[in-house]
């Protein structure tokens, strides 16, 4: 990664990493100078200037009657870090304390396209309890994805040691290795007593949270955050899995 995509991620918007790495290299100059380099208008490097000085990245100096630029030590970039945090540090538990008091209310995300797939596999990555309950129609999930995306999936939820609970469909499986049960997978599975023939949105049960993924003509995903009824839906989905054959 370049010098100018780092320091945009350190919080430096395009125009002033390249007006700082513009001075790093010439020393000290002018605002002419620097304009030259960047190939910035005037207006524009004295207003990134102005931004790099009270970043303290940058240092104003007179020398015959001439105003004089000069980048200061790149290590300011980490004092400025250093502060950021300990405010960030400083500010969190009152932060925390107005998110906690939200915690009675249910937490919706809606999710549409190729998003809808990825971002309630990043929350099953990260289930805390280290499991999660599925229902739904195989089939119908290799619409939202490839086989090989699924795969990888399946392996990096395995590195993680999170296991899956299933109630699948039987018309609608496929034969493939890391989708069947067993240790090896941390897979156990379930087929429900009739055949459904028609495809089923997929239902996923984690650490309070519901999540539904469809892929059928509507093509999205959302999870919502409810001890009630996830509370609700998993003891439907025990009974089910009751009943259920193996």
């Amino acid at each position: 990664m370049s010098c100018l995509e780092q320091l945009t991620r350190l919080g430096l918007n395009g125009r002033q990493a390249n007006v700082y790495i513009a001075l790093l290299q010439l020393g000290t100059a002018s605002a002419i100078e620097i304009a030259k380099a960047t190939r910035y208008k005037h207006p524009t490097v004295y207003d990134v200037l102005d931004v790099l000085k009270e970043r303290r990245l940058v240092a104003e100096s007179f020398s015959g009657g001439r105003k004089l630029f000069t980048a200061e030590d790149p290590e300011n970039l980490l004092e400025e870090e250093n502060r950021r945090r300990q405010a960030l540090d400083a500010v969190l538990p009152d932060l925390k304390a107005l998110y906690d008091q939200q915690a009675h209310r249910p937490r919706v995300r809606f999710y549409q396209g190729e998003e809808a797939y990825r971002a309630i596999n990043r929350q099953l990555l990260n289930v805390k309890s280290g499991e999660y309950f599925y229902f739904g129609s195989v089939q119908e999930m290799f619409q939202f994805c490839t086989p090989r995306d699924h795969e990888e999936y399946v392996k990096e939820r395995v590195r993680r040691g999170i296991r899956s609970y299933a109630i699948r469909v039987r018309s609608r499986e496929v034969d493939w290795d890391y989708m069947r049960p067993g240790e090896q997978n941390l897979r156990q599975v379930r087929y429900l007593p009739r055949n459904i023939f028609e495809d089923v949105a997929s239902l996923y049960l984690f650490d309070d949270t519901v999540a539904v993924m469809s892929a059928l003509k509507e093509n999205y995903s959302m999870s919502i955050e409810s001890r009630e009824l996830f509370t609700l839906l998993k003891t439907i989905w025990n009974c089910m899995w009751e009943t259920a054959e193996e």
